[in-house]
C-alpha cells in the first residue's frame, strides 16, 4: 500500500518510494526552510517576509481545461480574474526586483505559475537561473505540453528543483477531453523525456510529481482502477510522487454555501504570497477572482509594507 505523504479536505499525494525519493539529496539548508515552512504555521507568525512567493508569469494559457478556473472565466465571459482584458507576461525587471528584495529578506523559494501556463513565458530559464542563483528553491508546474527536450535541458540546467506535471487521466480519450488542445501521446513524451535528462545530467535531487483533479460522481471501483492506472503510468516514468485532488465548483460561493469555519486558519497566510503577472498579490491560492489583493507587489515591497490581515 502506497503511503500518504500530505493530505487536506480535498487533495492527498502518494509519497514517493525510497528508490525515487529526492530528500536525501538535498542539502541542510533545505531542511531548515521546511522546519520554518511548518513552524510559521504552528507559531501563527507571518514574519517579516513570506517564505514562498507563487509568481505568474503570464495569464495566457494554451490549453481549455475542462476544470480549469480560467477557462471557467473565459467561458462565461467574466473578467474579474484579469480586470485589464490584457494577455501578457510579467516585465522581467520586475520580477528581478522581487527576486533580490526577497532575497535580502529571507525568501526562500518560489513557483512559478499560478493562472497561466509558465512555458508560454520566453524567458522562463532565465526566471529559473536568476532564482536559482540568488539561492532560492525554484519550482514549476506545467501542463508539460510545450516541455521539449531544448526546453527541458534548459530548465534542469539552469537549476530547477522542483517540477510539477498536471495530467489529468491514464486514458487518452478521457485526457484529450478535459485538456482541451492536448495530445496524450506528445505530452506523455515529453514528460518521459525529462525524466531521461534529469538522470543523465545527475540530478536526483529534483522533485518531480505528477496530478490530476479526480472525476466527479465516480463509483468506487471504477476510481480505485483510474487511481491504479494512473499510479501504475507515473511510477514506470520512475515520478517521485503522485496526486489526486477533488474539483472546484466554481459556479458557487463557498462562504454562502458552506459557512465559516471558526478558528481556521489557513496554513498558507503564514508563509506564501501569490503575485499575478501584472503585480497585485494576495494570499491565497484560490483567489482567483482577486478579491484578497493585499496591494501591489511593486509598491507592498518597495516600502517593506506587506499585510497579511
Amino acid at each position: 500500500m502506497e503511503d500518504i505523504s500530505y493530505r487536506s479536505p480535498t487533495y492527498y499525494e502518494l509519497a514517493a518510494p525510497p528508490e525515487l525519493d529526492w530528500r536525501p539529496y538535498r542539502p541542510q539548508a533545505w531542511q531548515q526552510y521546511r522546519r520554518e515552512w511548518d513552524e510559521r504555521y504552528l507559531r501563527k507568525e507571518a514574519g517579516d517576509f513570506p517564505l514562498h512567493l507563487d509568481i505568474d508569469p503570464t495569464n495566457r494559457c494554451n490549453l481549455r481545461c475542462s476544470m480549469c478556473p480560467r477557462t471557467y472565466y473565459v467561458n462565461e465571459g467574466r473578467s474579474d480574474w484579469n480586470p485589464s482584458g490584457r494577455l501578457g507576461e510579467m516585465d522581467f525587471s520586475f520580477y528581478e526586483k522581487l527576486i533580490e528584495e526577497g532575497r535580502a529578506r529571507g525568501l526562500k523559494s518560489v513557483k512559478l505559475n499560478f493562472l497561466g501556463e509558465p512555458l508560454l513565458y520566453p524567458r522562463l530559464a532565465d526566471m529559473v537561473a536568476l532564482a536559482a542563483g540568488a539561492g532560492l528553491w525554484v519550482m514549476l508546474n506545467t501542463n508539460a505540453t510545450l516541455l521539449g527536450p531544448d526546453m527541458s535541458e534548459k530548465l534542469l540546467r539552469a537549476g530547477l528543483t522542483d517540477i510539477f506535471f498536471s495530467f489529468d487521466s491514464p486514458y487518452q480519450d478521457e485526457y484529450e477531453k478535459i485538456r482541451v488542445g492536448a495530445n496524450f501521446e506528445k505530452t506523455l513524451a515529453n514528460i518521459r523525456a525529462f525524466m531521461r535528462l534529469k538522470e543523465a545530467l545527475g540530478r536526483p535531487d529534483v522533485q518531480t510529481r505528477a496530478s490530476m483533479v479526480l472525476p466527479e460522481n465516480l463509483e468506487p471501483h471504477r476510481e480505485a482502477a483510474l487511481k491504479a492506472d494512473y499510479i501504475q503510468l507515473f511510477r514506470d516514468m520512475k515520478v517521485a510522487e503522485i496526486g489526486f485532488g477533488l474539483p472546484s465548483r466554481l459556479d458557487i460561493d463557498y462562504e454562502k454555501e458552506y459557512g465559516l469555519f471558526p478558528g481556521f486558519a489557513c496554513p498558507d497566510l503564514f508563509r506564501r504570497l501569490f503575485v499575478f503577472w501584472d503585480g497585485p498579490a494576495g494570499p491565497c491560492c484560490g483567489d482567483w477572482e482577486r478579491r484578497l489583493i493585499v496591494g501591489d507587489a511593486k509598491e507592498l515591497f518597495r516600502q517593506y509594507q506587506i499585510q497579511f490581515f
